[in-house]
């Protein structure tokens, strides 16, 4: 046996090239697997976002047309079966028994914080999701509602389906009173991966020959550099949300190519370089003043890009939170799409902006009662050309705008292709979910005090803030402080603090692919048993790399930017009541952090600071007015900095 073998090999030695193109098939065949296997990630996270934006517009149908013919529901009531059983059970529970969403009826429902897991085969995923609901009857009510969703994808020849949906209720209740829950009935989502699992996005797997039939490197290449370009794209739209929180007009106007259009529904359209700075005047001027707060959380992206990287489509809704400490607070969703396309310099530019209101209020009204949904009209900020782009004032008008396409990868636009080419454009892509991944798996484990899973997520040397206290640097260490200051005794129901992270910006730091920046905005939602909930907002600003092949934190940073109360908002915050949930000196001592905070210690609102920024503009290059640097976690006290 062991000589036939040998005289086997001597023979493939004698022919040219036949060892090298077996080897190279096999290196295909991994290379197809990975590539598939992100595609299948993307796929998923576009088609929940899809099944959002069919939602708010009560199709029912097109959403049960996403599940498998046996999707099962399971509730705490029974099991809903099949897609007509889907289909009923949403019209039940979001349509008030009627399809469609007619004038005077919102159902803005939002997807959040997905951390994605495949099976083996790459033919199965399961994934963990945030919902938060909006909805309003104009003059009758408007409700909150926050779940936590464990749902099940399989890979079907019509493509990837929903197989199993198991909702988990957070929290609900009306507008004028705010969100709670029932202590007794609360019901934590379990977990479906490890922290392991959730910095592990490729499984390794050789894709079979029926999937790289007629692929050669060329054609996996280019799907690899789709995926990236999907990713730099998504990055200017979020950059965008980022920089309108600060009033930072002049990176806005960098984002926009420079015969940029932008169409305002029901109103008109600016257009040019000129008309981006005077459409911006409708948030107000340049700059953050004190006491105001102007947040615009971009959520539930739908990225769709050109397979030659000629052009992409992101829509996404932008929930904005704005107002005047001690003045009037407003509400205000949006529907936004961005057509972006390449420049000479291969950087994404928004060549093209839907800017679509659907809802504003008086934080005091809420949406029952709602304003015009537009935003003001400001000296200066009139449109200069026309739109042939509708109102979606939902007060009038009723949701009917149907979602981007289902595959994420468009077919070619004709154009010449003209993104650069990345090396390692898979792994600088996949860089991109292993951030979003371990980044939301880490929210999911401290609503549940989940400390030593928690620390999991981190590298050996990795380092986190403990917010109020300083920083812990090394695995061991992060975990040891967590549980010093929270013990193990898990969570009260009485009380959830649902940590929820969106809209990332993913910065690749190296050629390889194994070490990324990552902001995320936290959107933290407080849930009591016994009264109305507050909210937290902030930026998180992690370090990640890839150790020993599976994602890790490296570094945490996190800047609370506002705490609040339902009952008065960010207009009633009290300035000095971030600092109660500061310890003294010496709990402080007793802790020994490694090093101090970074940054501001205590949420500044209604105080204006600089807020850190990892990158600088995805298109100019601009730097912000504090950027940050890759850290170790040791670092000078701020009065020797």
């Amino acid at each position: 046996m062991i000589r036939r073998l040998i005289l086997a090999l001597a023979v493939l030695a004698l022919v040219p090239g036949m060892a090298r193109a077996q080897t190279d098939q096999t290196d295909i065949a991994h290379y197809a697997g990975e590539v598939d296997d992100l595609t299948a990630i993307r796929q998923i996270k576009h088609m929940q976002a899809r099944w959002g934006h069919m939602a708010m517009a009560g199709n029912w149908h097109g959403m049960a047309a996403m599940a498998t013919p046996d999707a099962e529901v399971e509730t705490r009531g029974g099991i809903v079966s099949g897609r007509g059983g889907v289909e009923a059970w949403l019209r039940s529970t979001q349509g008030g028994g009627q399809d469609g969403m007619p004038a005077g009826r919102m159902n803005v429902r939002l997807y959040l914080s997905p951390v994605i897991t495949l099976s083996a085969d790459g033919q199965k995923a399961t994934g963990r999701w945030h919902e938060v609901a909006l909805t309003a009857e104009i003059g009758q009510q408007a409700g909150w509602q926050g779940l936590t969703h464990v749902i099940d994808y399989v890979n079907t020849p019509e493509g990837w389906r929903i197989a199993h949906i198991r909702p988990y209720m957070q929290f609900a209740g009306s507008y004028a009173d705010g969100w709670m829950h029932d202590a007794a009935t609360l019901e934590r989502a379990p977990y479906h991966y490890t922290p392991d699992q959730a910095g592990t996005v490729l499984t390794g797997r050789a894709a079979p020959a029926a999937e790289i039939a007629g692929r050669d490197q060329n054609a996996l290449d280019l799907q690899a550099d789709a995926l990236l370009a999907q990713n730099l794209a998504q990055n200017t739209v979020n950059a965008f949300g980022y920089y309108l929180d600060r009033g930072m007009y002049d990176d806005i106007a960098d984002l926009f190519a420079d015969d940029a259009k932008i169409e305002l529904g029901g109103t008109g359209s600016w257009n040019g370089a000129a008309g981006v700075r005077a459409f911006l005047t409708r948030f107000g001027p340049a700059g953050m003043d004190e006491g105001e707060l102007n947040d615009h959380v971009q959520l539930m992206p739908m990225a769709n890009v050109a397979a030659d990287g000629s052009m992409a489509l992101i829509r996404n809704i932008d929930l904005s939170m704005t107002g005047q400490h001690g003045g009037e607070g407003f509400w205000q969703v949006t529907m936004q799409t961005f057509m972006l396309r390449p420049d000479d310099e291969g950087h994404w530019r928004i060549a093209l902006m839907h800017y679509s209101p659907i809802m504003r209020s008086t934080y005091e009204d809420g949406w029952s009662n709602p304003l015009s949904a537009a935003p003001e009209l400001t000296q200066g900020g009139a449109p200069d050309g026309e739109t042939r782009l509708g109102s979606l004032d939902f007060r009038s008008t009723a949701y009917a705008v149907p979602p981007l396409g289902e595959n994420l990868i468009m077919p070619a636009r004709g154009e010449a292709a003209t993104m650069p080419r990345t090396i390692n454009a898979l792994a600088h892509a996949e860089a991109f979910d292993g951030a979003e991944n371990i980044s939301n798996a880490y929210g999911y484990y401290i609503d549940q005090f989940a400390w030593r899973k928690t620390g999991g997520l981190f590298a050996h040397d990795g380092w986190k803030e403990l917010s109020y206290i300083g920083t812990f640097i090394g695995q061991d260490r992060v975990i040891g402080s967590m549980i010093q200051r929270y013990g193990e005794g898990g969570p009260n129901d009485a009380f959830q603090a649902i940590h929820q992270k969106t809209q990332p910006y993913v910065t690749v730091l190296d050629d390889a692919g194994q070490r990324a920046f990552v902001r995320s905005r936290l959107f933290q939602f407080n849930s009591s048993s016994d009264g109305s909930g507050s909210w937290i907002g902030g930026i998180y600003e992690n370090q990640v790399i890839k150790e020993d092949g599976i994602w890790r934190i490296h570094g945490m940073d996190l800047d609370y930017v506002w705490l609040g109360d339902y009952a008065t908002g960010w207009m009633g915050i009290d300035p000095a009541a971030s600092a109660r949930f500061g310890p003294g000196d010496a709990a402080i001592a007793a802790f020994a952090p490694d090093a101090p905070l970074r940054g501001e210690v205590f949420a500044p609102y209604p105080a204006i600071r600089p807020m850190g920024f990892h990158f600088t503009n995805p298109v100019s290059g601009r730097a912000p007015p504090l950027q940050l640097q890759w850290s170790d976690g040791h670092r000078q006290p701020a009065a020797e900095q």
